[in-house]
């Protein structure tokens, strides 16, 4: 069972609201509670996280695709110092700001985990367990993970059958994955 942050006044706004993206009003997340100085509060963190993936898992759906593109959208120059938060969450995940993310899972982990260590802070973030992580991202489509991994499974045995050499197909699991998994994911918004 994931854990609430609600009621916590010496916590940071985001993990009060369980919101650890400070995502905003706008749409009708799925464990939404309520909203709180702008923000949306959900009923328990998972919640929160899972908004935060299936954000970051639509801007990356429509192109935006490196930390750069990724964090100027998520976080604009109008609200942010959108320069310090790209080159924050790039020395946390270890990859070029302009690098196309791979996404597999470790990667995507990362990714909300250095977005959770800007929005909150190391020491707060630290609070949030990988496990809760993990469950958040679960919970954008519990078929979502088994299905890119079939999926670049299947696409790197074909790949190997044709070139006969093993492991020729990683490169091709990779796009071939991502675009499925992404293709799943727009079609549920919330």
């Amino acid at each position: 069972m994931s854990q609430s942050f609600i009621g916590r006044a010496d916590l940071p706004l985001g993990l009060r609201n369980n919101n650890p993206g400070d995502i905003r009003p706008g749409d009708q997340w799925q464990g939404m509670i309520g909203t709180n100085e702008g923000f949306i509060v959900f009923t328990d963190i998972s919640w929160g996280i899972r908004a935060m993936a299936t954000d970051l898992l639509n801007k990356i759906n429509k192109g935006e695709n490196t930390i750069t593109e990724i964090i100027t959208i998520y976080a604009p120059p109008s609200e942010n110092d959108t320069p310090a938060y790209i080159r924050a969450v790039s020395r946390d995940i270890g990859v070029d700001p302009d690098t196309v993310l791979p996404m597999d899972q470790q990667t995507f982990h990362n990714l909300l985990r250095a977005i959770m260590n800007h929005e909150l802070g190391d020491q707060y973030s630290a609070l949030i367990s990988g496990a809760d992580i993990d469950q958040g991202i679960s919970m954008v489509n519990n078929n979502l993970l088994s299905l890119i991994q079939a999926t670049g499974i299947a696409v790197a045995n074909a790949v190997d059958q044709v070139t006969g050499e093993p492991g020729s197909g990683s490169a091709l699991l990779v796009l071939l994955a991502v675009g499925a998994g992404v293709w799943l994911i727009s079609r549920q918004k919330t």
